[in-house]
């Protein structure tokens, strides 16, 4: 009689060798995926992202500075003239007894323009030569010092001013007694001026205003500033051409 060789434990054997076969494939497969995986970066010690560019820093816009004054007009006295600023400030104050280089700095800046330069004669006594600086409207005779005559604060008539134009470069000349370029005989007459009398020529005519004004000397007998009166000459038909600063005593 043949004995029976048992089967459960070959079956069990062989459901556990499918399994070990089963893993193993498994484990095979995971690897191969792993090894396929990009190799991750590496980390590094600064930040990966772009820093934001610097914001620039603003030019700051230049403040515009006041513009300078500008000459808007020249008024007469009886003692000098004076240059008014287009802001209402005083850009040169003139005395008959100034040096004349500050004043005629001025004038230029004040015209935009040199003067044209001459030279009026003096009678060597009373009157010197004069250095003439004309702006073709309003000319300013200067005296010319020569050593061995009397000195400047000793003359009479240092400077005096010849008005040939109601503006120079569009630069208002104010005088005073309500005188002007133009202006008729009888308009002239009509602002009460001290004396009238007719002049070499065809109608010509001169008017004085404010005789007494003219000075040289204070009561004690000091120097002091100049006061000058003012002529007016004029054409019949024509009116004013010439407004002069001058001593009434000096004609």
């Amino acid at each position: 009689m043949t004995t029976a060789t048992p089967r459960r434990p070959l079956i069990v054997l062989s459901i556990v060798a499918a399994v070990l076969l089963v893993l193993a494939a498994v484990a095979v497969f995971l690897l191969t995926q792993r090894d396929d995986e990009p190799a991750a970066a590496p980390s590094s010690p600064f930040p990966t992202s772009a820093a934001p560019a610097p914001t620039p820093t603003p030019t700051p816009t230049p403040t515009p500075t006041d513009a300078a004054p500008v000459a808007a007009e020249i008024v007469m006295a009886a003692t000098g003239f004076t240059i008014l600023a287009d802001d209402g400030s005083t850009l040169l104050e003139f005395r008959w007894r100034d040096e004349v280089g500050p004043a005629v700095a001025a004038l230029t800046e004040a015209f935009g323009a040199e003067p044209e330069l001459g030279v009026q004669t003096g009678d060597g006594t009373h009157f010197p030569d004069y250095t003439i600086y004309d702006w073709a409207g309003f000319t300013l005779y200067d005296m010319i010092f020569v050593d061995g005559n009397k000195p400047r604060d000793e003359y009479g008539i240092p400077t005096w001013v010849s008005i040939r134009a109601n503006e120079v470069q569009a630069v208002p000349i104010t005088p005073e007694f309500g005188l002007s370029i133009g202006s008729a005989a009888d308009a002239v007459r009509s602002n009460g001026p001290d004396d009238e009398w007719s002049m070499p020529g065809d109608g010509e005519l001169r008017f004085v205003f404010d005789i007494d004004r003219t000075d040289f000397l204070s009561p004690d007998g000091a120097v002091r500033d100049l006061s000058y009166s003012v002529f007016a000459d004029a054409t019949e038909g024509v009116g004013v051409t010439d407004i002069l600063y001058r001593p009434y005593s000096g004609l």
